[in-house]
């Protein structure tokens, strides 16, 4: 677990920030130390609650950031590499195949779902309930 500092939507129409722990990457996840970031009109219906996403939450995903842990099954990152984030796709459907991620089959899962595909939190607040994230990416 690592701390960290995040604006978390407990109830539509408020940011607050919080201390949170975030997990430690798994096998395919990539930690990044966030350095820059935008408010998307999406974020701001996740939060409103108009674009329905599990409360409470961390949202956003326009950002970009320096990578500082990557999981064992990562290849293509390293520590003190600099990225910008992007949503998330399987890799392995007709459309990720035909480099057309952008229709992902699972889509929705894996960027609406707000936990990691096996159902499990990746964040959790100061007294250890899980936080949805996984917005967008």
């Amino acid at each position: 677990m690592r701390a960290a500092t995040a604006a978390v939507v407990r109830r539509p129409g408020a940011f607050e920030l919080e201390p949170i722990e975030i997990d430690a990457p798994r096998e395919h996840e990539v930690l990044v130390r966030i350095v820059g970031c935008g408010l998307c009109h999406t974020d701001l219906s996740a939060r409103d609650q108009d674009l329905p996403f599990k409360l409470p939450a961390i949202l956003g995903h326009e950002g970009s950031g320096i990578v500082e842990q990557v999981g064992a099954g990562v290849t293509r990152l390293r520590p003190g590499d600099a990225v910008v984030l992007s949503y998330a796709y399987c890799g392995d459907c007709e459309y990720c195949q035909d480099d057309r991620m952008a229709y992902c089959t699972r889509n929705a899962r894996l960027n609406f779902g707000g936990v990691r595909v096996d159902g499990s939190a990746l964040a959790r607040d100061r007294q250890g309930q899980p936080l949805s994230a996984r917005f967008i990416g």
